[in-house]
């Protein structure tokens, strides 16, 4: 079972919330182009959604930069993409 299931499987939303946002950063990490940006999306909404959340554990100020740092790559990768597909 992954930590995305296990998680979810608890009924804890933070939790779930906190490894599906571990499993996107790794898939991110690994991922250029279009599907980047994509996920880059998700991981964005995902942390919107765990700073939303009353109370609780938070996000270490080493991953949430490394999430930004992810994302701007996945948007730059995105973006590029974009704009060859346009010419």
């Amino acid at each position: 079972m992954s930590k995305v299931e296990h998680a979810a499987a608890s009924g804890d939303r933070r939790a779930t919330l906190e490894a599906i946002r571990d499993q996107l950063a790794r898939e991110l990490a690994e991922t250029v182009g279009p599907a980047a940006a994509v996920l880059s999306k998700e991981l964005r909404a995902t942390l919107a959604e765990l700073e939303s959340l009353p109370g609780g554990r938070e996000v270490s100020v080493l991953d949430e930069l490394d999430a930004r740092r992810a994302a701007r790559r996945a948007e730059a990768q995105g973006g590029d993409a974009a704009g060859r597909s346009g010419q």
